[in-house]
């Protein structure tokens, strides 16, 4: 078997399985992701990455909320840090400095946003076999940034970490309740 990276999974991992992934709930308090953005539709956006995710894993993935396996999905935060989640109007556009400045994506250091140089998703998951949940857990995925910078791209990439771990966490499940010949 080739080495796999930390966010690559084994294509045959779910093979035979028939996997339902609801849209996930979007209990956030608010839609507001930080910096002064808002994102309305972050867990439509969780979902096509859900699906993307165990579909390269093998699963037949499905919408319904029925069937032998279900994952349901309820997005509980997204943000760039306590002291970002305000929206402000006032948010000026980031701007590059001189040739000598240091690039505005690198990780600056602030004395204002310090500590929040990075974007947090958390999202609860249920796995549920039959009618019977098999796996329940909180899971939080983590992007390094400066503050505010690129907030949509990096809870993006944090929600992407979230759901590869959930992805995993749901491939160690349904192995252990599968016997090794495909009863699914």
């Amino acid at each position: 078997m080739p080495a796999q990276t930390p966010h690559s999974v084994d294509p045959q991992a779910l093979q035979g399985i028939t996997l339902g992934v609801p849209e996930p709930a979007d209990a956030r308090d608010t839609p507001g992701i930080g910096c002064g953005q808002i994102v309305q539709d972050l867990s439509q956006r969780a979902h096509k990455q859900a699906i993307v995710a165990f579909s390269n894993a093998g699963a037949t993935v499905t919408n319904s909320d029925g069937g032998p396996w279900v994952l349901k999905l309820a997005l509980r935060e997204a943000s760039m840090g306590l002291e970002n989640v305000a929206h402000r109007r006032t948010d000026s556009p980031v701007r590059q400095g001189p040739p000598d400045a240091p690039d505005v994506n690198a990780p600056q250091s602030s004395l204002i946003n310090g500590g929040n140089d990075h974007a947090q998703v958390v999202i609860d998951a249920t796995l549920v076999r039959e009618g019977e949940v098999v796996w329940r857990d909180t899971i939080s995925g983590n992007a390094r940034t400066a503050p505010c910078i690129q907030a949509y791209d990096k809870v993006r990439e944090a929600m992407g970490e979230a759901i590869d771990v959930i992805r995993d966490r749901v491939i160690e499940a349904v192995r252990a309740r599968t016997p090794a010949a495909g009863g699914r």
